[in-house]
This record gives structure tokens, sequence and C-alpha cells, in this order.
């Protein structure tokens, strides 16, 4: 995702491009499971940016009062979904052997800092949040290749599901790979051309995993409940069987015994 294109649209800050770049950071977390993908975004301003940012919004959103209100920050919150979203259907930022037709686009969930209320001229660290989140048509482990397209030089953690290998990675500077039940890519994405990056990951599924399901153990919890619970009310019912037919044989006890007394 281009981060100054997604601020310059929003914002209208064009003069002040290179400025409030400096100090801008843009972390990407990407997390993936067999059929969905969430790609989190963290956006952080500080020092004269975060005055730079919210001047941004007072002027092109708000009323130009010097103050972000409430109902301003949700309208910048707003605005930036939407252009979130108009960004993604110009061009997805994910492609899985070469693909897009496999991923459908789910949800975007923003939260920007509520510390942006106030006067502009607070030089609070603003931290917003954003989490995009895709569907995937097809099992990851049919994937043999997954690319990613970001912000050049922001840093990025990819998270893989077990029992997907991580053969190569192309478009990453300072990239580790740390492998455990699951492995995990971290580095920054590489420059492409001006302010996009690009990451490809050459997948392989490893032959030997055997995903869990726990949907057999719950079945057999529950088989094994139905079973305890059947017995417990056959028990039950013995013995209701067996006071009922006690409490008959003292009646028709006493009956007789009464019967007699009056012969």
């Amino acid at each position: 995702m281009n981060l100054l294109r997604i601020l310059l649209s929003i914002f209208l800050i064009f003069s002040l491009t290179d400025l409030a770049a400096s100090e801008i950071q843009w972390i990407n977390n990407i997390t993936i499971n067999e059929y969905n993908i969430t790609w989190s975004y963290t956006e952080g301003f500080s020092d004269f940016d975060s005055i730079i940012y919210k001047t941004s919004i007072d002027s092109a959103l708000g009323n130009n009062d010097s103050f972000i209100s409430a109902w301003e920050l949700l309208k910048a919150d707003k605005e930036m979904r939407k252009t979130f979203k108009s960004s993604l259907e110009n061009e997805l930022d994910i492609r899985i052997n070469n693909e897009t037709s496999g991923i459908e686009f789910i949800d975007i969930d923003s939260s920007l800092s509520q510390s942006m209320i106030g006067k502009i001229n607070n030089t609070d660290i603003i931290i917003n949040r954003l989490n995009v989140t895709y569907r995937l048509k097809e099992s990851i482990f049919n994937a043999s290749k997954i690319w990613f397209l970001g912000e050049s030089d922001s840093p990025v953690t990819l998270v893989m599901p077990a029992g997907i290998i991580v053969k190569e990675v192309n478009g990453m500077n300072n990239s580790s790979i740390n492998t455990g039940s699951h492995t995990e890519i971290t580095g920054f994405f590489k420059e492409i051309s001006r302010n996009r990056g690009e990451i490809t990951l050459h997948l392989e599924k490893n032959a030997s995993f055997v995903a869990e399901e726990p949907w057999i153990m719950a079945n057999n919890t529950s088989i094994g409940k139905n079973e305890n619970l059947t017995k417990s009310v056959s028990d039950i019912s013995s013995k209701i069987r067996n006071i009922s037919l006690l409490f008959v044989g003292l009646i028709i006890i006493l009956f007789v015994y009464i019967f007699k007394l009056r012969k």
C-alpha cells in the first residue's frame, strides 16, 4: 500500500510531502492462515509531523479552527477507510501464483489515535492502526508463490501457517527467517520504484505436516458426554422403577393386612 499517495489524497498536503515523510513510521504485520490473510498497519507520527498531520485534518476535513474535535476525527477515520478501499480496488496488494482472482477483499477496520483530539500544536505521538482482511478461495497450501505490495523501506513481519515451507524470499532487505511451529519472516520492503516495494515468497507444503482436526476431538468428547448422559438417565430410570415397584408392593401388602383385620 502506497502510504504517501493515500495521505496526499486524503489530506491534500502535496507541498509538505518531503517534510512529513521524514518522521512517519509505517509498520506492516501480515498473518497468513490457510483460508484468510490479515494485514495490519501501524502508522506513527511524532514531533513536528504530528502537527502537520493534525493541521491537514483540521484544514481539509474540519473547520480550520486549530482544534481537532471528535467529529473531525471520525470524519478522518471514514476518509481513510474510503481511500484504502479505493486504492485496493485499483490495485490489490496481494497476489497468489501471480493472480488476484482467488483473493477476496473482506473488510477494513481502522482506529485513529484519540490523542489527536485537542489543539493541533500538541506534539504528542500519534499512533493509528488499520486492519485489512482477505479471504482465500483456495487453501494457501496449494500456492507456490505469494506476492505483497507495500511502502518501500517500511518494516514488515510475515507470519506463515504451520505446514508451509518458505523456500525463497525476494524483494526484502535485511530479511530474517525464524522457523518454529510456524515460519516468521521479518525485514523491510525493498524499493522497486519510488515509494513502491514488492516482496515475493516462494512456498512449498511440508509433506510430513498433518493438520490438527480439533472437531474430531470435540465430537469424541460429545459422544462421551452423550454416552455418560444416556447411562445416567438409564440408571435413574431404573432406580425410579424399582422404587415404584416397592411402593406398589407395600400398598398391596397394606390393603391385604387391612382386609384381614376387618374379617
